[in-house]
């Protein structure tokens, strides 16, 4: 069994008992809004990060984040570096695009050098490693917690993305015979939830129907919204 990953046991603890149609999904937003705020904080003073954002940058979803972030200063200081070194890797393109031999051929490489220009991302890459650590302590706790086995049993399950993933990482997290078990007890988990989100949405379908409008929601309000965010995750990474 192994335990490369670093255990995120509180948060995973206070998510399973939020009883939330998928806790992981709440804890990569607090993970990309700690992202967020540490690309906009101080960190835009160190030399190291700025060599990082000159050479990694961020994603366009990450990108439009940041500068819609209410931080003006902060993400100017940081991408002033940054739109340099993207106009200096740009240079010899549009100097050929000004003079074009073959206009189709330039433009692939136009495509080409703003695709290599837009591959990486500093915050999807923070994202993942958090992501993968927390789904590793999931099945990791299930195979050491009796207590958290419960709880996992009564929670409403996961998103089905985030469920793949705590898949992946259980047989690193638990010897062969516990991750057996572990598959079982989630494909049980997953069922019921996805059985209990079915209902609610039929039940939602229904009660917009004129004959039921005086019946109450039973809960079922945002059934469309839930059974949505059980086939994506909320916030996801590249």
């Amino acid at each position: 069994m192994s335990t490369k990953y670093q255990l995120e046991t509180i948060p995973v603890w206070d998510g399973i008992a939020s009883q939330s149609e998928c806790f992981i999904c709440d804890l990569m937003q607090e993970a990309q809004k700690d992202s967020i705020s540490f690309y906009l904080g101080s960190s835009v003073m160190n030399p190291e990060t700025r060599v990082k954002v000159n050479t990694i940058g961020f994603c366009p979803q990450h990108t439009s984040i940041l500068v819609q972030s209410g931080s003006p200063n902060s993400m100017a200081v940081m991408w002033e570096s940054h739109f340099e070194e993207t106009r200096k890797q740009l240079e010899k393109v549009l100097n050929e695009l000004e003079h074009p031999k073959n206009v189709a051929k330039t433009a692939r490489k136009l495509k080409e050098a703003l695709d290599l220009r837009e591959h990486g991302c500093l915050i999807c890459d923070r994202m993942e490693e958090r992501l993968n650590r927390y789904c590793f302590t999931i099945p990791y706790l299930w195979g050491q917690d009796m207590q958290f086995r419960e709880a996992f049993a009564k929670s409403k399950g996961f998103c089905l993305p985030h469920m793949a993933r705590i898949m992946e990482l259980a047989p690193e997290a638990l010897d062969a015979k516990t991750a057996k078990d572990f598959s079982c007890a989630m494909a049980e988990l997953q069922k019921r939830s996805l059985e209990r989100v079915a209902h609610d949405l039929w039940y939602m379908t229904e009660h917009y129907k004129s004959e039921n409008r005086d019946k109450p929601w039973n809960g079922c309000e945002d059934a469309q919204k839930r059974a949505v965010y059980k086939e994506i995750s909320h916030i996801t990474t590249r």
